[in-house]
C-alpha cells in the first residue's frame, strides 16, 4: 500500500497545477457580475437610487404633524405706553419728582430680551397637492432604479462583446498556428528547390515573405488577446493569474452556429421605454399639482409663547389655537400659466414616449432583417468553408505524397484560412444581434449571469 502511495506522489503533484488553474478559469458570468459591482457609473446609479428612496420617504412625512419651536432674541429699546403717558404731562396727575421721572424714563430704556415660543400645524386640506408629490417621489424611485437596471445591462454588454472578442481571438490564434506552420513547410520547400535550381529565387523569397507575413498576424493577434485579457481583468479586479473560460463560446464560434433570436420581441422591460412612461406619469402628478393650486389650503396650527406687555413691561405666557385658511383670491394668472405650462410638458412626454416605442419598433425591423442577412451569409460562409477544407486536405494529400506544389499549398491554406475567419466573424456578428435583441428586451443581464448559450 506504500509502495502504491508512492508511486501515486509524483503523479499527483503533475495533475496539481493543471486542476489549480482550471479552479481559476473565471467564465462570462463571473466576469460580468465583477465588472457590474466595480463600475463606478453603476455604483453612481445605485447612489442616485438610494437618494430618491429617501426623498420617497421624507415626502411621506409632509402628512405628518409639525412642531417648531423658536426663541427670538435681541436688544433695544422696549417703550412703555403708560410711563411715557406720566413723563409727558398728558394725565390728569402730573409727576414731578425727579427720582420718579427717572424711573419711569427707566421703564422704557435699551435692554437685551429673549422671547420663546412654539408652533405646531398640520395640512387638513390641500386639494391633493401633497399626494401628489409623494406619487411624484415614488414614481422618481422606481425611474431612478430603471435607470440603475440600465447601466448594468450596459456594462455587462460591454463586458460580453470584449469576452466573446477574447474568445475569437484564441479561436483565431489556432488557426493563424496553422496557417504559420504551412507557410513554414512551404517556405522550407522553397529554399529546398532554389538550391536545387528547380525555382527561381524570387519564389524562395517570396516564400519567405508570406511566412514572415503569417507570423506578424499570429502576434498581432496574441497582443490582442494579451490587451483583452488585461482590460477584462483591470475591470473586474482580477489577479494576473486569473484566466478566463472561453471554451464554449469557442465552440459555439468553431461551430459557426446561428443564434437565434427571441420568438417573440416584448419591449415592455426595455429601459428607455420604462423610463419615458415614468416620465409621463411623472408629468401627470406635476400636472396636478399645479392645479391644486386652484384650491384653498387648510391647516391646523396651535401656538404657544411668550407676549410683551407694554403696560406692566413683562413677558407673559399665551397660546392660540385654531384653523388657517389661505385662498388665491387673484395671483395675476400666474396659476393658469403654471397649470398651461405643465399641460405642455406632458404632453411633450408623452410624444417623447411614443417616440421612443417607434425607435424600438424599427430597432427591432432593423435587427430581424440583420439576422436574416447574416444567416444568408453563414450558410454560403459555411458552405465555402466545406469546399475549402475539401480543398485544402486534397491539397495536402497531393504534397505530402510529392505530386502538389508548395505553392499550391500555400494558396489552399490562405483559402481555408480565410474562410475560417469569415465563419468567425459572422457567428460572432449573429450572438451579437441576438445580445442586441435581449437588451432592448431588458432580458440581456439574466441570460449572461445565467451563463445561458443560444
Amino acid at each position: 500500500m506504500r509502495k502504491q502511495a508512492k508511486m501515486l506522489l509524483p503523479l499527483m503533484l503533475l495533475c496539481a497545477p493543471v486542476l489549480w488553474a482550471q479552479e481559476t478559469l473565471v467564465p462570462l458570468a463571473h466576469v460580468v457580475r465583477r465588472v457590474i459591482e466595480r463600475d463606478p457609473g453603476v455604483r453612481a446609479h445605485q447612489a442616485e437610487r438610494e437618494a430618491a428612496k429617501s426623498e420617497a420617504r421624507r415626502t411621506e412625512t409632509l402628512r405628518l404633524p409639525k412642531l417648531y419651536v423658536s426663541t427670538d432674541a435681541g436688544a433695544g429699546k422696549l417703550v412703555n405706553d403708560v410711563a411715557n403717558v406720566l413723563l409727558t404731562g398728558l394725565s390728569p396727575a402730573s409727576v414731578n419728582d425727579p427720582q420718579t421721572r427717572a424711573r419711569l424714563a427707566e421703564l422704557s430704556a435699551d435692554r437685551p430680551f429673549v422671547v420663546p415660543g412654539a408652533r405646531l400645524e398640520t395640512n387638513l386640506f390641500d386639494g391633493g397637492r401633497t399626494g401628489a408629490a409623494i406619487r411624484t417621489a415614488w414614481l422618481s424611485e422606481s425611474k431612478a432604479e430603471v435607470a440603475g437596471g440600465r447601466a448594468q445591462e450596459e456594462e455587462a454588454y460591454a463586458a460580453a462583446a470584449d469576452f466573446l472578442r477574447l474568445a475569437e481571438g484564441r479561436v483565431l490564434g489556432r488557426y493563424l498556428e496553422e496557417n504559420v506552420r504551412v507557410a513554414e513547410l512551404a517556405a522550407a520547400a522553397f529554399a529546398e528547390q532554389a538550391r536545387a535550381g528547380r525555382t527561381t529565387e524570387a519564389k524562395a523569397l517570396l516564400g519567405q515573405a508570406q511566412l514572415q507575413a503569417a507570423r506578424a498576424r499570429l502576434e498581432n493577434n496574441r497582443d490582442d488577446v494579451r490587451l483583452l485579457s488585461g482590460l477584462l481583468r483591470e475591470r473586474a479586479g482580477l489577479s494576473a493569474e486569473a484566466a478566463f473560460d472561453t471554451r464554449p463560446l469557442e465552440v459555439l464560434l468553431e461551430d459557426s452556429r446561428l443564434s437565434l433570436l427571441p420568438d417573440e420581441l416584448d419591449f415592455e422591460r426595455n429601459a428607455e421605454l420604462q423610463i419615458a412612461s415614468l416620465d409621463t406619469r411623472i408629468q401627470e402628478q406635476q400636472l396636478r399639482s399645479a392645479k391644486t393650486r386652484r384650491l384653498p389650503e387648510l391647516k391646523f396650527v396651535a401656538e404657544y409663547g411668550f407676549a410683551f406687555s407694554s403696560l406692566l413691561f413683562t413677558f407673559r405666557p399665551g397660546y392660540n389655537v385654531g384653523v388657517r385658511a389661505s385662498y388665491p383670491l387673484f395671483t395675476s394668472r400666474e396659476v393658469e400659466r403654471s397649470v398651461r405650462a405643465e399641460q405642455q410638458r406632458l404632453s411633450a412626454a408623452t410624444l417623447r414616449e411614443e417616440k421612443t416605442r417607434a425607435v424600438l419598433r424599427e430597432e427591432s425591423t432593423r435587427l430581424l432583417a440583420e439576422n436574416r442577412k447574416i444567416a444568408r451569409q453563414l450558410d454560403a460562409a459555411r458552405a465555402q468553408l466545406t469546399q475549402a477544407g475539401e480543398l485544402y486536405r486534397i491539397t495536402r494529400l497531393k504534397y505530402d505524397q510529392g505530386a502538389g506544389a508548395p505553392a499550391d499549398l500555400l494558396e489552399a491554406a490562405e483559402l481555408l484560412f480565410n474562410s475560417r475567419q469569415r465563419c468567425l466573424e459572422l457567428t460572432r456578428s449573429s450572438l451579437l444581434i441576438r445580445w442586441d435583441a435581449l437588451r432592448l428586451q431588458g432580458k440581456l443581464l439574466a441570460e449572461l449571469q445565467g451563463g445561458a448559450q443560444p
